[in-house]
């Protein structure tokens, strides 16, 4: 009786386990795409130092300096879409679990119940 009622708490605690190894995965995955854009950032930079120390026209500078900002603008943009894709991705494994276990729930007592007069009330509030 004891082994049953451990398994079951077992049971019951994967859909949170799954969901921590699902943002563990995203945080780590994050860190990774700022620390690789955090280097750049600080290589370009070091390099557009150099190369504006060894100029000496005014205008050329300027020029530099506003190709310098479009790459860095360019690599943020693509940046922040590798960063959305993740994170559209991790919110379409959450909900794939979330429903997973909703959807297992409704066989536990009264959940049948519930979720009829949830759908029931959501059909009286549109009209």
């Amino acid at each position: 009786m004891r082994q049953d009622i451990m398994k079951d708490i077992q049971e019951s605690f994967v859909p949170i386990t799954v969901i921590s190894d699902i943002n563990k995965s995203a945080a780590e995955k994050l860190i990774a795409i700022q620390s690789d854009y955090m280097t750049d950032l600080f290589n370009t930079g070091l390099a557009q130092m150099q190369t504006l120390s060894s100029v000496k026209e005014p205008i050329e500078a300027f020029e530099l300096q506003i190709k310098y900002f479009k790459e860095l603008d360019a690599k943020l943009a693509n940046v922040t879409e590798k960063e959305v894709a993740m994170l559209s991705a991790t919110k379409e494994q959450l909900l794939d679990v979330i429903e997973q276990h909703i959807s297992e729930m409704s066989d536990i007592f009264g959940m049948a119940d519930a979720t009829g007069f949830m759908q029931d009330a959501q059909k009286k509030l549109k009209r």
